[in-house]
């Protein structure tokens, strides 16, 4: 081959190759990347009580990293709706996903003392978005993350 040939090759591979080179994501947008690559299913509810008669609801999930990347928190919000629609409670939990692995499902609890579900109450787990960066540095998954760049 002669030199033109080698530059015609060479000159769209370093395109290619400074075009996946992107801007360095933030802490914040790297966390919220990686929360929104998780599925959550609700499987089922039910509300135990203590000793002294005190409520807490726990919320069977499923939950799967779709991802690549092993985030060991999850923060998500849970929600408490009577019959007539009235929310009942609203409370953000953070699953430990420590044991979890990418692209396999893991079951968790989310336990919510305090908070009582009746029979014909309905029950959400949303994983919230677009949430200011100032709320996401007070998740675990956050420091999490910022463990995770600083490591590497």
């Amino acid at each position: 081959m002669t030199q033109r040939t080698y530059v015609s090759v060479a000159i769209p591979l370093l395109v290619l190759a400074l075009a996946g080179c992107g801007p360095r994501l933030t802490p914040a947008q790297r966390v919220e990347k990686l929360r929104l690559e998780h599925e959550i299913i609700p499987v089922g509810s039910t509300t135990v009580h203590d000793a002294e008669g005190n409520p807490t609801l726990i919320v069977d999930l499923r939950v799967t990293n779709k991802g690549t990347e092993h985030l060991p928190h999850l923060t998500v919000l849970v929600r408490v709706h009577g019959k007539d629609g009235v929310e009942k409670a609203s409370r953000r939990v953070t699953l430990d996903l420590a044991d979890a692995s990418p692209g396999v499902g893991i079951q968790v609890a989310a336990k919510l003392p305090g908070v009582e579900a009746g029979e014909d109450d309905q029950v959400t787990v949303q994983l919230e978005s677009n949430l200011s960066p100032e709320v996401l540095k007070t998740f675990p998954e956050y420091q999490d993350v910022v463990k995770m760049e600083g490591a590497s």
